[in-house]
């Protein structure tokens, strides 16, 4: 089975429902060896519209691009003829360059933050392990007279230990 192409032409059939997407139908052709017949088959793409400027009609190209959502992998180049109002009249399509760049930078952004995370989360674990640690299990855990005695913070509490109990 051959690659799909980078560039395919297809046409609007639904837009204004989903927002900065639209569904773009395909055609290619399809033999079928059984019947020894050419058909005409449909494949349907979400692809990404950033700017909302398609409506429902318009041939356009689109193109595989990096995953923009779970079902959205192709995204708008050109508006090749338009439905409805020119396409002078709507918000411009941003070229491949462009979103190339806002990808990118995206991308610099979410890798910053997670370095930036992790060496927090280091620290932090170095700091808790340089933390002068407070006094062990047995030092806590005196016998006195009355029974064990507990350390919170700077007061001492005494628990009575009922000696017909244990």
């Amino acid at each position: 089975m051959p690659a799909p192409p980078q560039a395919l032409c297809g046409v609007v059939v639904s837009a204004g429902r989903m927002m900065k997407a639209v569904k773009v139908r395909t055609v290619k052709q399809v033999y079928d060896s059984f019947l020894q017949k050419h058909y005409t088959a449909y494949q349907s793409h979400l692809v990404s519209d950033p700017n909302s400027s398609l409506r429902t009609g318009d041939v356009v190209r689109i193109a595989a691009r990096p995953p923009a959502s779970k079902h959205i992998r192709h995204v708008v180049t050109d508006i090749v003829a338009p439905w409805g109002p020119p396409a002078e009249e709507r918000p411009p399509i941003p070229s491949l360059k462009d979103l190339d760049a806002q990808y990118r930078a995206k991308r610099d952004a979410r890798i910053a933050r997670r370095t930036q995370r992790i060496e927090g989360a280091r620290a932090d674990r170095a700091g808790a392990r340089a933390v002068e640690k407070g006094p062990s299990l047995k030092e806590r855990h005196t016998d006195v007279v009355g029974g064990p005695e507990m350390v919170r913070g700077e007061e001492r509490v005494v628990v009575e230990r009922n000696i017909g109990d244990s």
